[in-house]
């Protein structure tokens, strides 16, 4: 009999990822961590222990790849993952059905059958080692027996399920339909989904509203979930009802018994944060019409971040080298990775800056999202709004973040995104932003920061920089000698960044930097003159994963090979300049 069972789904990442809005990235992440919770309860029913994931009962960020001790039957663990699952989409498509009825006949049935029953490609292993149950989970990846569905139901990738869910999706021949009248019926169904969406959490909520006011905050409210001019794919929909208190209760009644006792909780905590009035950018409570008396909502940019920790797989790997220590070994890091997201890293995040506000998305272990917003302040008379800077992010990330990281106590790096977002940015955009700032610092030596400035036409600068020259931001002194002098928030005297980069715009359009670092170094002495140690030769390329030494700034030098080192210590530079320049105020 096997000692260990191995078990993870997918598709994980493709499921967070297509993510249109910040509300779906909140309700993927939690039914990822739902659905492993359920298949971790059940093994726990059949008296079997659960090394990792070492906690099942937090809110968002359980991992997918579940070790179990045991001989934990395929059948029984997938039955499990699959009744949590279908307890989700029948019971958004039954409250839909219920409710909104005067949309015509439904025919949608066979589309959510499909995707109740072939959502989740589901893998199993065992062996007699924890090693050996995982190699047998990778060799069952090898030879997958699985197909997802698109909108028509037929067998394809999950790539091409982007079918609108409406009433008639199911109906006829899509190239047959009247195409105007089609987009007609979605809208009106759409504006009706929303409504009912808005009425159900004032209900639910308790809410008490004048009687000339209901119809506006109904409508108000019903955007924040579903805004009536969307059109939502099965999957996109399931992520957005999952957050409304009303339907979450329903999956619980649904499941009380095989769920956790602290799920209800965690779904109330999950409904609570994502209230329409608590959080302008994952709500979307700004005034769409022009002609409104109300003042209009102050645009602000915003800070987002995404990050993972470095070579995870490497220290998983010398876990196992002693079989008989590896599952205390693994579950002892389980425990303090996700106990590190829950417990250090949430509450730090909303403490973070003074006069504004920091809120996680998910935090599961090593693998974390959040955003900074400024808060607006509410007096009778108006509405003061505390403007954040994108340098105090940045001075966070440099001062204080590095040591809550350090908090998990396991030996491990990490590697973030920053994405300093214009106001009128969609979230769509920014959310791969995040992603793609992430990729950037992996892919240039890891244990760093990519900072990413976006604007509102959709181009961006980018700068990558190691936590241990990241405080260079700090450092800058302008031709009038002013500095930031690391004083606090709303110094009078800020530094002029426009120096600098007036002076590298120039350069560059002329060519100075092509061939040589002397002017790029020449210029980095003039303006960080505190720092001119830090960019000398040795630190170019220093790899932190030998001898315990700290990574290089421009990264690892055997992966740059092809690379001209002169090439990217000016591209670190230049960017340098124009990263401070629209990130520092």
């Amino acid at each position: 009999m096997a000692k260990y069972t191995a078990l993870t789904f997918a598709p994980v990442q493709g499921f967070i990822e297509k993510s249109r809005k910040l509300r779906d990235l909140y309700g993927s992440s939690f039914l990822i961590s739902y659905l492993a919770e359920a298949i971790c309860k059940a093994a726990e029913k059949h008296k079997h222990k659960v090394v990792s994931p070492a906690l099942i009962n937090v809110t968002q960020g359980t991992p997918n790849q579940i070790i179990i001790k045991g001989d934990f039957e395929e059948k029984i663990a997938k039955k499990a993952m699959k009744k949590a699952w279908l307890a989700v989409t029948e019971n958004c498509r039954l409250w839909i059905q219920d409710k909104v009825q005067d949309c015509g006949q439904y025919y949608w049935g066979r589309n959510w059958e499909s995707w109740g029953n072939y959502a989740w490609e589901f893998f199993w292993g065992s062996g007699e080692t924890i090693g050996a149950a995982r190699k047998a989970v990778n060799e069952a990846k090898r030879s997958r027996d699985w197909v997802g569905i698109n909108w028509t139901g037929e067998s394809s990738t999950l790539s091409g399920a982007d079918g609108v869910a409406w009433p008639g999706m199911g109906i006829g021949n899509p190239q047959k339909t009247n195409r105007h009248k089609q987009k007609q019926e979605i809208a009106k169904f759409y504006r009706r989904l929303s409504y009912k969406l808005g009425e159900a959490f004032i209900e639910t909520a308790k809410l008490t509203i004048a009687e000339d006011k209901l119809a506006e905050k109904i409508k108000e409210y019903g955007e924040a979930f579903v805004d009536p001019d969307e059109e939502l794919s099965i999957p996109e929909l399931v992520k957005r009802m999952v957050t409304h208190e009303t339907i979450a209760n329903e999956i619980v009644q649904t499941l009380k018994e095989e769920i956790h006792l602290k799920t209800p909780h965690r779904l109330k905590e999950l409904a609570e944060e994502l209230k329409p009035n608590s959080f302008t950018d994952i709500s979307r409570l700004k005034s769409k019409d022009s002609k409104s008396q109300e003042p209009r909502e102050k645009e602000y940019w915003t800070g987002w971040f995404q990050g993972d920790g470095d070579r995870m797989g490497d220290l998983l790997k010398t876990l196992s080298h002693n079989p008989v220590t590896e599952p205390d070994e693994l579950k002892k890091f389980s425990k303090a990775m996700m106990e590190w997201g829950e417990y250090k890293f949430k509450p730090e995040i909303k403490k973070a800056i003074a006069e504004a506000s920091g809120r996680t998305v998910y935090a599961g272990g090593d693998d974390f999202m959040g955003i900074f917003y400024c808060l607006p302040e509410n007096t009778p008379s108006t509405q003061k709004y505390t403007p954040l800077t994108g340098q105090e992010c940045v001075n966070w990330f440099s001062s204080k973040f590095p040591s809550i990281w350090q908090r998990h106590g396991q030996p491990i790096t990490v590697s973030v995104g920053f994405v300093w977002t214009a106001p009128n940015v969609p979230q769509r955009d920014v959310l791969q932003h995040c992603r793609l700032a992430e990729t950037s610092a992996k892919n240039n030596g890891k244990d760093r920061m990519a900072i990413r400035i976006l604007f509102n036409g959709g181009t961006h600068i980018e700068w990558i920089c190691p936590w241990w020259c990241l405080p260079v931001l700090q450092y800058y002194q302008d031709r009038d000698g002013d500095t930031l002098d690391r004083l606090p928030r709303g110094k009078k005297t800020q530094p002029n960044w426009t120096h600098i980069y007036n002076d590298v715009a120039t350069l560059e359009s002329r060519h100075a930097f092509k061939g040589n670092t002397q002017i790029a170094e020449a210029l980095f002495k003039i303006y960080f003159p505190e720092c001119e140690d830090w960019i000398n030769r040795d630190n170019w390329w220093v790899d932190c994963y030998k001898d315990g030494l700290r990574t290089g700034i421009l990264g690892h030098e055997e992966k740059n090979a092809k690379k001209d080192a002169t090439e990217l210590f000016n591209e670190w530079f230049i960017n340098l300049a124009k990263v401070g320049f629209h990130l520092c105020p």
